[in-house]
């Protein structure tokens, strides 16, 4: 199963299509709020970035949390499990 790469919200945002205000709306937001998440997410509710990954089409993991579930992956493979 191949990964997805690590993208950022921006870049997906981009590649949807959309404008920040677009995506404001869609969750009920202002637009400042969209760039502040587009510059450092580390703040964003949780609940915001399941709706990022639908919104987008996109693993959450792979927006938010890299490529962890890959390197969990290695290790196990290494101790034989």
């Amino acid at each position: 199963m191949p990964l997805e790469q690590m993208m950022s919200l921006k870049a997906l945002r981009v590649r949807s299509d959309l404008t920040q205000e677009q995506v404001a709306n869609m969750l009920n937001l202002n637009r400042n709020t969209i760039i502040k998440w587009e510059k450092d997410a580390s703040n964003m509710p949780i609940k915001y970035m399941s709706q990022f990954s639908e919104i987008y089409n996109y693993p959450l993991d792979s927006i938010f949390f890299g490529n962890s579930i890959a390197f969990s992956d290695k290790l196990k493979r290494k101790r034989g499990y």
